[in-house]
């Protein structure tokens, strides 16, 4: 699979995956709003750990930095 999200990007989804996780245990939610921001998190923590995000490959964008070889 190829990559596309760069090492930066990489720690903030990793930051935001697991702050979503957390919340389901500090706020409560209920039922649906516990599978929404356990969707959430994990779908960032899975991007983050993978380095694919198929909204990216949708946009064209990628936040990798373009090795010398690539040239």
């Amino acid at each position: 699979m190829k990559k596309n999200v760069g090492t930066a990007d990489r720690y903030i989804r990793v930051l935001i995956g697991v702050a979503f996780l957390i919340n389901i245990f500090i706020l409560k939610p209920g039922a649906i709003g516990t599978i929404i921001l356990l969707a959430l998190g994990l779908a960032l923590l899975y991007s983050a750990y993978s380095g694919y995000c198929w909204i990216y490959d949708l946009l064209k964008i990628s936040t990798c930095k373009k090795s010398k070889d690539a040239e």
